[in-house]
This record gives structure tokens, C-alpha cells and sequence, in this order.
């Protein structure tokens, strides 16, 4: 075996699981009410295949020859778990996979599924997490996510295209190692940046023939580990914006255990991306002055209502990350921030400094959840697209409210009009069902949302089982 530091590998496989690249690989999977679909690939056979599929747990499995990459399964148990597995004409077997029948939201395409007992990524994670989306000036679309869990490796990007616009998915690649990473296109080249696991490095990468290859990332700033109570690198696929000719992004360095200082990264953009000396982090901005004395003030009765609404007993927050980093009505750039339940954080950037820390500005009532939100420009004014509390999801008084994501619209960043929803199932109960940490592509009027989504048995709303893609047409004031 050969040393090599490319990333992208279909599939990827660990050294000690060097056997499964004989065996057929099921690289996609969505269930829906009454069956699934998958696809397939086998580098080493390319005669008959047959697929068994069945009941969880059941000996008896229907055999069934396949030919094509995709195979769809009608007809089959609602809300009810099967397992399957493809067998090739040489006998090799793919892992066993399981799912779960469920009604999918109504709009809602699936990209990819992975089932709460399902080992086939135990290496990386057991969720699925991060959506990032970007369109190639082809056209195709290309959507990523991560696989997650709790003290777990977390270093695997899966990666899928589009070639209609996103009415049907198909597997692309995987790159290894990434997680928390964002696509974004800049100058007809496609980029990922995340890091290398949960609070590693930070690193990029290119791909200049629409995802199919991409080149040997380089790293832009050096973290640490989960384990570590210093903590390392921390980001979401946050969007990398534009502003001025300057490339922003938002990151923080820190770790749950203590805190996420806040940053933003930058790059001029007439400079080489995969240069680390081009890039620009800010200095990180403690928790102290204005910042700290803004969170000591009281919030809402009905924030501190909701257990885990990001806040501390005495209603101080004690943290922020996930920002979105653009320019605001005033003119001036800011940093919009997950902060809490009714709330976001609005800290300034230097536009004439890049490596000068962030300023606090103020802390303003919005209708977002303790999740991350996405803000775009649009029109004279603004797209929040976001979780947010409704009467019905009040009610549960959960620790978390991810069941409800919806478009809002301001002119001033400071007063927000409901637009629509992009799903809404504020009757079931937030801690078991979710749609969050929405990717987004704004085209006109038309709106490209990619989400992380548990629902049909999940694991928690936090542990999402499937990564779905919606299309809002003609957004309209």
C-alpha cells in the first residue's frame, strides 16, 4: 500500500477494512412511505448483482436482480425498519444497511439517509450533520454533509450532485478527512473549507472539474481536539460572502467546555486561496466589556421558560458561535451570531483591519431558535431563514426547537415578517423531530435550501437520519 494525502475517495475506506473495497458499496440511500432507494457501485464486479432485502431482524429476504446503479423498492411496510444488502456474482457482499419507511415533508427531496443503528460509517460518525450546497457554473448542484456522534472520530464529508436542478441526487465522492466544512464557488473554481475533525485544523481545498477531483488540501490555521478543554478550531458551514473584494467567513477557537471566541476569516479576493499566508483571521474577541455585560442583562419569562435555551439559570448568556458574516444596513460589515432562544448577536467587523478583533454592537429579539440561522441579502433588505418557537412547539417546553424552519424578511435587520416555511411540524414533539442548520443558494427569487433532518424514529432531533434539499419558488414581499 502506497502513501498518498488525496482526499476525495469513492468510497472511503479505513486501512483495517481494506477488504470491503471488494464488496458492492451502497453510496446513497433514501426511504420514503412505502419503500426506498439506493445506489450502488462495485469497482471489482460488473456482471449480475442481487439485492435482499427485509424485515429488520427477519431471516426471510426477498432476492431481486439488479442491473441498474439506482434501485428503487415499492410497496413495502410504512414506518417500519428493513435491512438489505447487494450480493455480487462472485459472492462478495455489501455491508447489511438498515432503514426505516417514513412520510418525507411535503417539498422535500431526500439527498441521503443513514439509520440510527447503522455501522457503515462507524469510523467517522453515526449522523448525519453540516449541509453545505453550491451550484458549478455548469449548473450542477453539489451538496455535502458530514457524519457525526458523540465522541467519535467526525472526519467524513459526503458529497453528492445534481444534474436537474435538484429533483434527483447521485453520488459524487467522499473526502476524508473534513468535517464542518462549507462549499462555496469563487471564480469558477469550487471550494471546501472546514477543518479536520471536531475542533482540528482548519483546511481547504479546490475542485476545478465540478467535484470530481479535488486537490491535496492545505492548512490554514492549526487546532486541537474535542478532548482538549483548550479546545481548537470551531465552525459551521457557514457561507463565505463576498464584501468589498474581500472573501468573509465567521470561525471561533474554543471547545464546549469553556467557551467559542469569535472570529471572522478573510482573504483579498484577487489572492491564491490555497495560499495560508493569504489568509487573515481576526484576533479573537474575548467574552468581556460591552459583550459580557449585554449577557448578564435579563431575557424574556418565556426564553427562560425553555430549559437549554442557551442561556445559564441566571439568564446570562455564555456563548456564541455559527455567525454570518455580511454587510448591514447601516453600511457597515457585521457579524450576525447564534446567541439564544429570541435572539442573535450582532458584533462589527474592521473592514480596514482584517486581523483587528470583532466589536460588540448589540444584541437584537428575533424569531431564531438556539440554532444556527442563514441571512442573505435579497431585495432592498433581507432573508432570515431560520428556526423559530411557535405556539404549538411552546407548548412542549423542550430544550430544544429545531421542528419548525421558516423564511423571514427585514429591512433592518431589527424587524422581521414572516414569509413562509420551509417545513412546519410544531405538533410533534422538537425533541425526537427536527429540520436545521439550513444551507442556502439564493437565485433571484428562488431559494435552494439543503437541511439536516430527524424525524421517522430518529436517534434525537439533534442526531438527524436524513440530509433533505427543498426549492421555494418565487419568494414574494
Amino acid at each position: 500500500m502506497r502513501g498518498s494525502n488525496r482526499i476525495y475517495h469513492r468510497p472511503y475506506c479505513p486501512p483495517n477494512r481494506r477488504e470491503d473495497l471488494k464488496k458492492p458499496f451502497i453510496c446513497r440511500l433514501a426511504p420514503f412511505a412505502e419503500g426506498f432507494e439506493f445506489e450502488w457501485l462495485d469497482a471489482y464486479c460488473d456482471g449480475s448483482h442481487t439485492l435482499y432485502y427485509g424485515l429488520r431482524g427477519s431471516e426471510e429476504k426477498i432476492a431481486l436482480p439488479v442491473t441498474d446503479a439506482v434501485v428503487r423498492i415499492e410497496g413495502l411496510l410504512r414506518d417500519t425498519d428493513y435491512e438489505f444488502y447487494l450480493e455480487s456474482a462472485a459472492g462478495e457482499r455489501s455491508n447489511v444497511r438498515l432503514l426505516r419507511t417514513a412520510e418525507n415533508p411535503e417539498g422535500a427531496t431526500v439527498i441521503n439517509y443513514l439509520h440510527k443503528d447503522d455501522d457503515q460509517y462507524s469510523f467517522s460518525g453515526k449522523y448525519l450533520c453540516s449541509p453545505s450546497i453550491v451550484r458549478c457554473e455548469s449548473g450542477r448542484l453539489i451538496a455535502g454533509m458530514d457524519v457525526f456522534g458523540g465522541m467519535m472520530p467526525q472526519n467524513l464529508v459526503l458529497l453528492f450532485k445534481s444534474e436537474d436542478n435538484g429533483k434527483t441526487w447521485r453520488y459524487l465522492t467522499d473526502l476524508y478527512p473534513f468535517y464542518w466544512a462549507s462549499l462555496f464557488r469563487h471564480r469558477g473554481v469550487i471550494y471546501i473549507l472546514g477543518l479536520t475533525t471536531e475542533y482540528g485544523n482548519l483546511q481547504i481545498s479546490c475542485s476545478r472539474d465540478d467535484g470530481e477531483t479535488w486537490e491535496n488540501p492545505v492548512t490554514l490555521f492549526y487546532g486541537s481536539s474535542v478532548l482538549c478543554d483548550n479546545g481548537g478550531c470551531h465552525r459551521a458551514p457557514m457561507m463565505v460572502n463576498n464584501i468589498g473584494g474581500r472573501l468573509y467567513t465567521s470561525t471561533e477557537y474554543g471547545c464546549w467546555k469553556t467557551s467559542h471566541l469569535p472570529a471572522v476569516l478573510s482573504i483579498d479576493e484577487n489572492d491564491d486561496l490555497m495560499v495560508p499566508e493569504n489568509w487573515v483571521r481576526s484576533e479573537l474577541m474575548p467574552f468581556a466589556g460591552e459583550w459580557k455585560k449585554a449577557a448578564a442583562e435579563p431575557v424574556q419569562d418565556w426564553v427562560m421558560s425553555f430549559p437549554g435555551g442557551w442561556q445559564a439559570k441566571d439568564g446570562r448568556q455564555l456563548d456564541t458561535m455559527e455567525g454570518n458574516v455580511l454587510r448591514g444596513p447601516d453600511g457597515n460589515i457585521y457579524n450576525y451570531l447564534r446567541w439564544r432562544l429570541g435572539a442573535f448577536l450582532q458584533l462589527k467587523v474592521n473592514e480596514n483591519d482584517p486581523e483587528a478583533p470583532l466589536e460588540f454592537a448589540k444584541i437584537v429579539n428575533a424569531p431564531v431558535s438556539n440554532s444556527m440561522f442563514k441571512v442573505l441579502p435579497w431585495k432592498n433588505g433581507y432573508l432570515l431563514v431560520t428556526n423559530h418557537v411557535t405556539e404549538n412547539s411552546m407548548k412542549f417546553h423542550a430544550g430544544i426547537n429545531r421542528n419548525v424552519l421558516s423564511v423571514f424578511y427585514s429591512e433592518d435587520m431589527e424587524n422581521f415578517r414572516f414569509l413562509r416555511s420551509v417545513v412546519n411540524r410544531d405538533t410533534e414533539d422538537p425533541e425526537n423531530v427536527g429540520f436545521q442548520y439550513p444551507a442556502t443558494i439564493l437565485e433571484g427569487n428562488d431559494l435552494y435550501v439543503t437541511v439536516r433532518a430527524s424525524y421517522g424514529s430518529a436517534h434525537a432531533c439533534h442526531d438527524a437520519n436524513y440530509n433533505l434539499f427543498f426549492h421555494l419558488k418565487d419568494l414574494t414581499l
